[in-house]
């Protein structure tokens, strides 16, 4: 096995895990602020991909008003669902101790009606592909090749895990998000408007997801069902730990780097067991994640 063999593998695995770490990032957000777990993740990454296609293909737009069409339109989405449904869900403006599981299947219903209105729509049971987002020829670092759309990914990757960081460190909106998710009763009490705050967290989640969708589809072909990339993106959030953002990205790219290694060292078949192998370790050795907050016992 050639060094050359193995560092491209390990250059890819990194661009990989960083797309499973900005779908991981958003699934966060909502975690972070609301403690509902979003199973319409990859939906919204696929109805971000697909407003994009529209934008170009049948407007004719360019490419920065394209993304942020997509964006702003799968923000009101996502905003719009948590208005709609969630609040309507949970009856209770307030509830500290609100039932998680009517959440969780609600955000499963979205995922299969996003998926059945795309489905209706006329061409999008072709296979398509988004235009890159920086086209040109591939770029040599040494011996190790990659395209400059790999290098967005990461740049945009990046940049997305410092804002959010600064976001919920520094400001006065990311830690009122922070505290409508601990205590939204208390929350409510020094008035933090913890109606708007959870529309705004679902908003920019749905925001981050369309953002990823629109970085992936020049990689992965288009279809109703490219969603399911959201498994892996669970499964970057679980073992970077599913409250730290920075721990997406590391969890993503030792996600990504690990499958294109197995493949290359052992067998292409093994890649699509790995990232549950992984998950096992990691929860074995470190509940929380590599990055995840201490487990503290609660008195019950």
């Amino acid at each position: 096995m050639s060094s050359l063999l193995l560092m491209q593998a390990v250059a890819s695995g990194i661009v990989t895990g960083c797309v499973y770490a900005l779908v991981a990032l958003s699934l966060v957000i909502i975690y972070k602020s609301t403690d509902v777990v979003n199973f319409a993740g990859g939906e919204l990454v696929m109805l971000g991909a697909y407003v994009g296609l529209l934008a170009l293909t049948f407007f004719t737009l360019p490419y920065v008003t394209m993304i942020g069409l997509s964006v702003v339109i799968v923000f009101a989405v996502g905003a719009l669902f948590e208005r709609v449904a969630l609040n309507t869900i949970t009856g209770r403006r307030y509830a500290a101790h609100a039932d998680l599981v009517p959440l969780v299947v609600a955000t499963v219903g979205l995922g299969y009606l996003l998926k059945g209105i795309v489905r209706v729509v006329p061409y999008t049971e072709e296979v398509r592909r988004l235009p890159p987002l920086i086209a040109g020829p591939p770029l040599f670092f040494g011996d190790v090749i990659l395209q400059r759309q790999d290098l967005a990914i990461v740049a945009v990757t990046i940049v997305v895990m410092l804002a959010l960081t600064l976001f919920f460190t520094f400001t006065r909106a990311g830690k009122a998000l922070r505290a409508t998710s601990q205590n939204p009763r208390a929350a409510a009490l020094i008035g933090i408007p913890v109606r708007r705050m959870r529309m705004a967290a679902w908003g920019l989640s749905s925001a981050i997801a369309a953002l990823a969708g629109i970085l992936l589809a020049p990689k992965l072909l288009m279809t109703p069902d490219m969603g399911t990339v959201v498994m892996l993106a669970f499964a970057a959030a679980i073992i970077g730990g599913f409250t730290s953002l920075p721990g997406c990205v590391i969890g993503g790219i030792v996600l990504g780097v690990v499958q294109n290694l197995v493949g290359v060292l052992l067998s292409p078949q093994a890649i699509a067991v790995t990232p549950f192998f992984v998950i096992m370790v990691v929860l074995l050795l470190r509940p929380q994640g590599l990055l995840g907050e201490a487990l503290a016992p609660k008195k019950v």
